[in-house]
């Protein structure tokens, strides 16, 4: 089995800065590509023409307000990761229900192995709040390389 492209979805907790570490060691060693994205979905209320208002002047529309916040997020984020310099890291928003999106970018991405973090939710809170990792290691058509929070 050949890596060559590596896909690295976070949330920017505990367990997707490990998986993203660990996605860096792995690649520096097969000489990979990494994608890191980050996914993330509107709250329901909020609908593709609510708009907020400064003053006299309109603003943005809240969604676009959302997705600026979600980028500077994203490079804040993988500021704090040192990557090395050899390495071909690239990086990208996907908007929309995270599973969902996750599974989309991987079909359309050619991607070789996935590296994500769990929160390892069990229980009712796994209940409620589901797993998008669980739902990618169901469904992915590539390996899954899964990274638990420390306990």
């Amino acid at each position: 089995m050949t890596i060559q492209r590596i896909l690295v979805p976070v949330d920017y907790s505990e367990p997707s800065t490990k998986a993203l570490s660990l996605a860096l060691e792995i690649a520096e060693r097969l000489n990979a590509e990494i994608e890191v994205v980050h996914a993330w979905d509107k709250p329901a209320y909020i609908t593709e023409n609510v708009m907020s208002h400064r003053s006299e002047h309109t603003a943005p529309a809240l969604l676009d307000q959302i997705g600026q916040t979600a980028e500077t997020d994203l490079a804040e984020f993988l500021s704090t990761i040192p990557v090395p310099q050899k390495l071909s890291l690239t990086h990208r928003l996907l908007s929309g229900e995270p599973g969902t999106q996750i599974l989309r970018a991987l079909r359309e991405g050619n991607y070789d192995l996935v590296v994500m973090g769990t929160h390892g939710r069990s229980g009712l809170s796994h209940l409620l709040l589901g797993s998008v990792t669980e739902r990618i290691v169901r469904l992915s058509s590539v390996p899954v390389l899964t990274v638990p929070r420390t306990r």
